[in-house]
């Protein structure tokens, strides 16, 4: 059991629960503080929300240093330990299965950022039909330049998003060529407007190689005003889904 962790609550109590062959960990809770209703009234409370978040995966990467675990995400909730063994032992076979095959790894992040003025410009290098505009733009008396500089504006635009999953292709690619690991790309539709990401599922002596592939990465595309930021070790959240979505 680790130590000196705080736990969702504040206290620095976090419980074993045997759940046959495996074993869960939590926090006993007062439902005054955490009953759903209590919960559902405080879902715009940032600061509520993000200790909440902070403790829970402070909790997380302590278990994740002594052994394999299966994250759940925060506010999971039950009702009595028996209730917790009951979905525990529910699901133990496809939990068995995960643990499995997850065992000895973690999860890395790779997040691809865009610096807006200096993607624009490394656009027209990718893209022909804008390099096209462009050298018509140059060659073109001022008017007709004029509306040649704002259809490639327009044009830059639409060509932007198909780039940027390019770029994350490629990247990826990059990850699967060097590492031979698990991957999930995330679109930015996929994250809400927020910058592209690939996951990666790795076992815990590759990190070395991970850090390699970064620095390559982060060299290729730092002319293209792309930069690619490496976060991790996180417990895998991201695969253990997909994986119990197979049973």
């Amino acid at each position: 059991m680790p130590e000196g962790v705080e736990a969702i609550d504040g206290s620095d109590y976090l419980e074993a629960v045997p759940c046959g062959d495996l074993v869960a960990f939590c926090t006993p809770v007062d439902p005054v503080d955490f009953s759903q209703p209590v919960i559902d009234a405080r879902a715009k409370d940032v600061e509520w929300l993000g200790s909440i978040g902070y403790r829970h995966q402070s909790v997380m990467a302590a278990l994740m240093r002594g052994g394999t675990i299966i994250p759940l995400r925060a506010f999971t909730l039950f009702a009595t330990p028996d209730s917790l063994r009951q979905h525990v032992d529910s699901q133990c076979d496809a939990l068995k299965n995960v643990l499995a095959r997850i065992d000895g790894k973690q999860e890395w992040t790779l997040r691809i950022e865009f610096d807006p003025e200096r993607w624009s410009e490394a656009l027209v290098n990718r893209v022909a039909s804008l390099r096209e505009i462009t050298v018509q733009a140059a060659a073109a008396t001022p008017g007709k330049a004029f509306l040649l500089r704002k259809k490639l504006d327009e044009e830059k635009k639409r060509a932007s998003r198909e780039a940027e999953q390019q770029v994350v292709a490629e990247v990826e690619r990059a990850v699967l060529d060097k590492l031979s690991c698990d991957t999930i790309a995330e679109s930015r539709e996929r994250r809400d407007g927020a910058f592209p990401q690939i996951n990666v599922l790795l076992d815990r002596d590759e990190e070395a190689r991970l850090q390699e592939l970064h620095d390559e990465v982060s060299r290729r595309y730092q002319n293209e005003g792309v930069t690619v930021a490496l976060t991790g070790p996180w417990p895998p959240y991201t695969f253990v889904g997909t994986m119990r979505d197979e049973r």
